[in-house]
C-alpha cells in the first residue's frame, strides 16, 4: 500500500510538472494567430511543460478589451499590441530586459541595437524593455494588376510608372480604373485612425504637431481635407460600409469590387491566399510623401504571479528574437522583420516587392510621424478619431463638429494625463 501511495504521488507530481504553466495569450486572429500557432507548436516541443490558450479579439474591439481587462484586472499573460496603442500600456507590462541575458545569452544593449531605430524607441521605456517586436509593417497600396492592365493605367513602381502618383493623379486614376472595369467602388480602406492620419499627413495636415498640440482647429486646410475625405464615399470611390459599419476592406478588394486597397505589408498573406494578381504599390505624394510604420508588439502583463510572468517573458523573448521563434512567425505570416540586416527566407517572391516598396516609403517618412504616434496622448485619441469620422461618413455629424469634438477629447485627455506625453 505504501509503495502504491509513493508511486501515485510521483505520478501526480510528474503530471503536474508537465502542465506546470498555462499561458493565456490575446491576439488579433487571422495571420497573427496563424503565426503564433506555428511558433507555439515549435516552442512546446522544446518546453513541454508550458501550455497556451490563444484568444482571438477582433481588431475593432481589441483596444476596448485591453482597457476593460486592465480596469477589471482580468488580464492574459501575454498580449499583442498594435503600434499606436503601445505607449499607453507600457506601465502595465513587465520589464523583459531583465531576462534577456538569461534566455537569449546576449547583452541588453545587443538586443536593443539589433532593431531598427523606429522600433527600438517604441519597445523601450528608459532602460526597461516592455515589448518585443512581432512584426514590422508599413502602409502601402495594393493594386489589382488585371484591372489596371485592362484600364491601360501604369502604377508605381512595378506597373510601368517610376514616380508616385500625385494626389490629383491618384484620384483621377481611381475614377478611370473604376469606370474601365465597371466596378461599384475603386478604393478599399480600413476604418482606423492610422489610415486617416496617413491621408492627412500626405496632404500636409497634422492631427497633433511635434509638440503634441492639437492642430485641426487652427489649420485652415484641415476642414477641407476632411470634407474631401467624406466626399470620396459620397462619390462611390470608397466603400461607405468600411467606415460606417467596419466592414472588412479585404472583402471588397479580394472579391473584385474595388481595384485598390490602402493597407500595407501586413496584407501579404491574406492577399496571397486570394490567388489573384495583387501587387504592392507606392502611396501617393502631395505636400508630403510618407508612410506609417506599424505592426504588432508582444508584451507580458504584470499579473503578480512571478512564475507565470517569467514563463511569459521567456516565451516572448524566444518568439521575438531573430533566428528563434521570430523566423517561424515571419515565414508563416509574411511580415517584415523589425531587425536590421535580418534575412528571412520567404517562399513567395512578392515579399521582395513588398520590402522594396515599403523600404522606400520608410526612407521618405519624416521624423515627426514617429514622434507624434509614439505618444500616449495620440494613442488615447485614436478611438475618438475613429468614432467621429465614422459618424461623419454616415452623415450624423458635420466636419465642424468632428473638429470641435476631437478638440474636447484632446483637452480631456490632456487634463487626465497632466502633461503632453
Amino acid at each position: 500500500m505504501k509503495r502504491f501511495l509513493i508511486a501515485f504521488m510521483l505520478t501526480a507530481l510528474f503530471i503536474s510538472g508537465m502542465a506546470a504553466v498555462k499561458l493565456v495569450v490575446w491576439c488579433g486572429g487571422g495571420t497573427e494567430r496563424e503565426g503564433l500557432e506555428a511558433a507555439i507548436a515549435e516552442y512546446k516541443k522544446l518546453n513541454p511543460d508550458v501550455d497556451f490558450e490563444l484568444v482571438d479579439v477582433p481588431y475593432a474591439q481589441y483596444e476596448q478589451k485591453v482597457r476593460l481587462g486592465i480596469m477589471s484586472g482580468d488580464l492574459p499573460d501575454l498580449v499583442t499590441i498594435t503600434y499606436p496603442y503601445a505607449p499607453g500600456y507600457m506601465q502595465y507590462m513587465i520589464d523583459l530586459g531583465q531576462y534577456v541575458q538569461k534566455y537569449l545569452n546576449i547583452s541588453l544593449e545587443e538586443f536593443k541595437n539589433a532593431m531598427y531605430d523606429v522600433v527600438r524607441i517604441r519597445v523601450s521605456e528608459g532602460d526597461a524593455v516592455k515589448y518585443v517586436p512581432l512584426h514590422f509593417t508599413l502602409q502601402c497600396l495594393w493594386v489589382n494588376d488585371d484591372y489596371f492592365k485592362k484600364a491601360g493605367i501604369p502604377y508605381p513602381p512595378f506597373g510601368g510608372k517610376q514616380e508616385p502618383w500625385t494626389w490629383e493623379e491618384f484620384i483621377d486614376v481611381l475614377k478611370k480604373v473604376k469606370e474601365a472595369n465597371n466596378l461599384p467602388y475603386a478604393l478599399s480602406m480600413q476604418r482606423t485612425a492610422e489610415r486617416l492620419f496617413c491621408y492627412l499627413g500626405i496632404r500636409g495636415v497634422k492631427i497633433l504637431d511635434e509638440n503634441l498640440d492639437y492642430t485641426l482647429d487652427r489649420d485652415p486646410k484641415a476642414k477641407q481635407l476632411f470634407i474631401e475625405f467624406v466626399d470620396l464615399f459620397k462619390q462611390n470611390i470608397m466603400v461607405p460600409a468600411e467606415w460606417i459599419s467596419a466592414q472588412d476592406p479585404n472583402m471588397a478588394f479580394t472579391g473584385g469590387l474595388t481595384a485598390v486597397l490602402w493597407a500595407g505589408s501586413w496584407s501579404t498573406l491574406d492577399l496571397l491566399k486570394a490567388e489573384k494578381n495583387f501587387v504592392p504599390a507606392y502611396l501617393p505624394k502631395d505636400v508630403e510623401w510618407l508612410s506609417l510604420e506599424g505592426g504588432r508588439f508582444f508584451g507580458a502583463f504584470k499579473t503578480g504571479k512571478k512564475d507565470r510572468e517569467e514563463a511569459a517573458a521567456k516565451f516572448a523573448l524566444w518568439i521575438g528574437w531573430k533566428g528563434l521563434g521570430y523566423d517561424i512567425y515571419l515565414k508563416k505570416t509574411y511580415h517584415m522583420s523589425a531587425y536590421k540586416n535580418h534575412k528571412v527566407q520567404y517562399d513567395a517572391t512578392v515579399m521582395d516587392q513588398v520590402q522594396s516598396v515599403c523600404g522606400k516609403l520608410a526612407e521618405v517618412t519624416p521624423e515627426w510621424v514617429v514622434t507624434v504616434r509614439n505618444s500616449t496622448i495620440y494613442s488615447r485619441l485614436q478611438s475618438p478619431i475613429v468614432s467621429q469620422m465614422s459618424a461623419a461618413v454616415a452623415g450624423q455629424v458635420s466636419i465642424d463638429q468632428v473638429i470641435e469634438n476631437l478638440k474636447k477629447e484632446y483637452e480631456k485627455l490632456l487634463s487626465e494625463l497632466g502633461e503632453k506625453k
